[in-house]
């Protein structure tokens, strides 16, 4: 589906890109190119709500791709109704991952270095991930979501959620990639299977997908 020299490629570009935004901006929500703190916690809140809506419980494990500086995890730790989440954390840019095991010293082992879960966990979760496009191509950019979406089913025991940004008529603006909202849920849905589509509470031209396995 996707082809490995253009992975290659985009991957490059992502750490170069965030390498020096975190460097420039700091370990904070800016340093990872989202527009504030607040919009990153509606996300946050968004996606547990709906692994928790799914799962039964507060109480399952989480593959954070794309964890960046640790955010989640921090949000996770200082929020009560959270504590329970079983969290590992997972980055294609090495200094992301060096910072969240400095910062973490008795739970470094919850970062690995890589683009999907290390081992099986009940979901894998994308916030944001892939909101900052490495191209100007949709169509190579959507693919390249899908494969790496692909990758991460295979160690999931319940499914997916997908934070994305969206509009009505997709396309790619500002280096921002925006889906169509019911189109791309069709595309989720032939490749992998069930498919619930909510606007992000407080986030405004934001979707959450959450794709489920048939358990």
């Amino acid at each position: 589906m996707f082809k490995r020299l253009s992975q290659s490629l985009f991957e490059a570009s992502i750490k170069s890109a965030y390498r020096r935004r975190l460097k420039e901006r700091g370990a904070r929500a800016e340093g990872v190119f989202w527009a504030s703190r607040a919009s990153q916690i509606a996300r946050f809140d968004q996606a547990l709500t709906d692994m928790k809506y799914e799962f039964g419980s507060p109480s399952f494990s989480l593959a954070d791709i794309g964890c960046g500086y640790g955010a989640l995890f921090g949000y996770i730790r200082s929020t009560p109704v959270w504590n329970q989440i079983d969290y590992s954390g997972v980055d294609i840019t090495p200094e992301m991952v060096r910072y969240c095991k400095r910062e973490h010293p008795a739970e470094k082992d919850r970062f690995s270095l890589g683009r999907l879960p290390k081992h099986p966990v009940d979901f894998a979760v994308f916030i944001g991930t892939f909101n900052l496009c490495h191209t100007d191509d949709y169509q190579l950019w959507e693919d390249y979501i899908l494969s790496q979406l692909a990758a991460s089913w295979a160690r999931v025991r319940y499914g997916l959620i997908l934070n994305i940004t969206s509009l009505e008529t997709a396309k790619i603006k500002n280096n921002i990639f925006y889906v169509n909202p019911e189109g791309f849920a069709d595309k989720l849905a032939t490749l992998f299977g069930p498919v619930n589509t909510t606007p992000t509470k407080f986030v405004s031209q934001d979707t959450t997908y959450i794709v489920s396995k048939e358990i």
